[in-house]
């Protein structure tokens, strides 16, 4: 454990003698939980002792480090990558043989028992997959990769992005077979099993006899463009697409007739999509091509965006504070006096509606390709 975090000994040094807590103002988990010890500084600092021998890194360490939604707000606050740090700690806790908390742990032991965060049923799952049709085609320019999410929480949502990819004459087919691209288990720390799906993810896309391969899942697009390069000691063979760059290009082209749609919505910046990727415009920009729309923003936008407060486990660790954040995210979108909540990531879809549930808000939390394809149909 302490060659994997030595990395970042320097480093945390100087943290803990600067003392200036910036991380810690936007921190979704210190926003919520208010211990110190839950923000980015607070685990450096534990960082720090564990390297230094003054800390046991125990059970009650674990529970500081894994309460992360790695959302990435303390980099922006800090200008160093301490999110690297803490997703290090978790790989290293987990290496070194700390109790991690059951709610974390669960998703890494689903993925490798079921092959999905969900525990769901593989095998209608891919039943599912192979009703699509597009599933039997061959040599399609891009290959459609369905997320976890996606395939066993938000079959309407797919039925939706499948609508708008054939209104648009995308030349795509669907992979049959459901795999996890590895997120999940990866940011509760699992590499070894981040891994594994990499490998299975790589040997699919190497059968699929496409280069190009397009999602709509915020999570799988980081995965795979971001931290497959480092898990598989080089940048995988496909070029990976996000949904919004696609439909961007779409819309540039006059690809969509758009009909007009009288509202007014604003954007949540996905940390995965956003943040981690720097993908901010596109959602933007297909919003705004239609007509009647008017886009709004909040506050925290771009890559001061707030966090939805579900990933890093953390809505499976800390369910019912994952949606309180969720809850003050749609707060902060109805004081902009929009009407409906627009992102383009499942996973903080289902938080956001939720959180909105949550506090009884009337506030319409709505996918991209939902919209888009509210104003395709009209």
């Amino acid at each position: 454990m302490i060659e994997r975090l030595k990395q970042f000994e320097d480093w945390a040094r100087a943290c803990i003698h600067v003392r200036c807590g910036f991380c810690r103002e936007n921190c979704p988990a210190y926003s919520q939980l208010k211990l110190d010890s839950y923000a980015a500084k607070g685990k450096v600092t534990m960082l720090h002792h564990i390297l230094k021998g003054t800390l046991e890194a125990d059970a009650a360490v674990a529970e500081r480090v894994f309460a992360c939604t790695n959302c990435g707000l303390c980099d922006v606050a800090c200008g160093y990558d301490q999110s690297r740090a803490i997703q290090q700690m978790k790989i290293a806790l987990r290496e070194y043989g700390v109790d991690i908390p059951e709610g974390y742990d669960r998703i890494s032991t689903r993925t490798r028992e079921m092959g999905n965060p969900y525990s769901a049923d593989v095998s209608e799952g891919s039943e599912y997959l192979r009703s699509i049709p597009e599933s039997r085609k061959q040599n399609a320019h891009y290959t459609l990769f369905l997320g976890c999410t996606q395939i066993y929480r938000d079959r309407e949502g797919i039925a939706l992005l499948l609508r708008i990819l054939r209104s648009a004459e995308i030349d795509f087919q669907v992979l049959n077979e459901p795999v996890c691209c590895g997120s999940p288990a990866y940011r509760v720390g699992d590499e070894s099993q981040a891994l594994e799906q990499a490998n299975s993810i790589k040997d699919l896309f190497a059968q699929s006899q496409s280069e190009n391969v397009l999602t709509s899942c915020a999570g799988c697009y980081r995965m795979f463009s971001r931290d497959y390069p480092a898990l598989l000691n080089g940048p995988p063979e496909f070029r990976t697409i996000h949904l919004t760059e696609l439909l961007k290009e779409v819309v540039e082209s006059g690809g969509f007739s758009l009909s007009p749609l009288d509202v007014t919505v604003t954007y949540h910046d996905p940390c995965h999509l956003g943040r981690h990727s720097g993908l901010y415009e596109e959602p933007r920009e297909i919003l705004m091509s239609i007509p009647g729309l008017t886009l709004v923003e909040m506050e925290w936008n771009r890559k001061f965006a707030k966090c939805c407060g579900a990933g890093g486990g953390f809505r499976s660790g800390l369910g019912e504070d994952a949606i309180a954040i969720a809850a003050s995210r749609v707060r902060e979108a109805e004081a902009t006096g929009a009407t409906i909540l627009v992102t383009s990531c499942p996973f903080c879809l289902r938080n956001l509606r939720d959180g909105a549930e949550s506090i009884g808000s009337g506030m319409e939390i709505l996918s991209i390709e939902s919209v888009l394809a509210r104003s395709l149909e009209r």
